[in-house]
């Protein structure tokens, strides 16, 4: 459907007013996944308290995990969608919509975005590098998302602040409470975790390294779409670590191409599905490896090792993105930038920096998904 007839309609169907609807989104539709799986899944198990349809938007090819899970979905940017985001109660999202849609007054907008930042994020980047946007049309399109977020979800104090400049969002719009996805991590079961393992194939007795980096601006295939790379010898870390280790990789969502992993490396590195919630990997998984991904302030509430593999350290904060002093001075694990310094890293025994998770980490207490339910949807009995 046309953008302008599109618009239009959405603008028309909101004069109508709102409907008891719910619609979830995670990843511009591509995964059942993060918080909005998380806010789900508790009105789900509590319908008699909360009655809405609960509808989850999801992007065309990515159907499947919706359609085993027997859960209600509709296309992204189909006639129904724009019926449905139009009359619905909430919307509730970990990024973006298009600019263009328009939100009713009925509607109240629940943005759990998608983590706390080391790299700088909307009206903090400097410089704007990615395919396709040059940095002020990035900063409106990004204004004029922002500005229709009623609440907005900060794991911790340190992402509220940021997210404040980065986002454009007063104080009083924001919920610090910690993450809805990450009461999974401290309510998980150790069979849960087996399971996992199994239906991976992971032989028993090995450790597990999750390696989950982000994508990277200057590594654009097309507008919305990234590079997928290998930045570590995987011959090396074969030879020394294969006996007793298997790699898991698993790339950010906005990696659009595939890197194909060599037969001889098969039973030791793989690519673990994309569209699963990675909360699945982290819980059996030994120790990360990240770079300059938001992942290891959710992987730090397992007080497990993490490691900093950052060969381009210097490039990414002068030339690419750029990061936040107060993190970037203070990782919670080892930082190294080759791939002998790498395996090194992986064998020594080490500890997660406690402070760090005191710090960072304070407000995940299991609880979060139950306080923003309770705080920001109406009760409908």
């Amino acid at each position: 459907m046309k953008e302008r007839v599109a618009k239009l309609l959405m603008w028309l169907l909101t004069r109508f007013g709102s409907k008891n609807i719910i619609v979830f989104e995670s990843f511009f539709g591509k995964q059942y996944s993060d918080s909005p799986k998380a806010i789900y899944e508790y009105l789900k198990t509590h319908q008699d308290e909360y009655k809405y349809q609960l509808i989850w938007s999801v992007k065309e090819g990515f159907e499947d995990q919706f359609k085993e899970n027997e859960i209600e979905y509709v296309r992204r940017g189909s006639l129904r969608w724009i019926i449905l985001m139009a009359r619905s109660s909430y919307w509730i999202n970990n990024t973006r919509q298009p600019s263009w849609i328009i939100k009713g007054k009925g509607t109240k907008y629940i943005q759990t975005w998608h983590g706390t930042p080391l790299k700088k994020l909307g009206l903090d980047i400097e410089k704007v590098t990615m395919h396709g946007a040059d940095t002020e049309s990035y900063r409106l399109n990004f204004i004029k998302d922002t500005e229709k977020w009623d609440s907005l979800i900060a794991q911790n104090n340190y992402a509220a602040k940021v997210f404040k400049t980065a986002f454009n969002i007063p104080e009083e719009k924001l919920i610090v409470s910690g993450y809805p996805r990450n009461d999974y991590l401290l309510n998980y079961t150790e069979d849960e975790a087996a399971n996992i393992k199994r239906k991976l194939g992971i032989i028993e007795g090995k450790k597990v390294i999750l390696y989950a980096p982000t994508w990277k601006d200057n590594k654009s295939l097309s507008k919305g779409a990234y590079e997928a790379f290998l930045p570590m010898n995987l011959e090396e870390m074969f030879a020394e670590l294969s006996d007793d280790y298997v790699l898991l990789i698993k790339w950010h969502y906005l990696i659009a191409n595939e890197v194909e992993i060599p037969e001889k490396y098969k039973d030791f590195a793989f690519k673990v599905p994309q569209t699963i919630d990675i909360n699945q990997y982290f819980i059996i998984s030994d120790m990360l490896i990240t770079d300059y991904s938001s992942v290891f302030f959710d992987y730090a509430n397992l007080k497990r090792k993490i490691i900093f593999y950052t060969p381009d350290w210097e490039e990414y904060e002068n030339e690419v993105r750029g990061m936040y002093p107060e993190i970037s001075r203070s990782l919670p694990g080892e930082q190294v930038s080759d791939t002998a310094e790498l395996i090194n890293a992986i064998k020594t025994e080490d500890t997660l920096n406690i402070d760090f998770v005191n710090k960072y980490c304070s407000y995940d207490d299991g609880h979060a998904t139950q306080r923003i339910v309770e705080q920001k949807i109406t009760n409908k009995i």
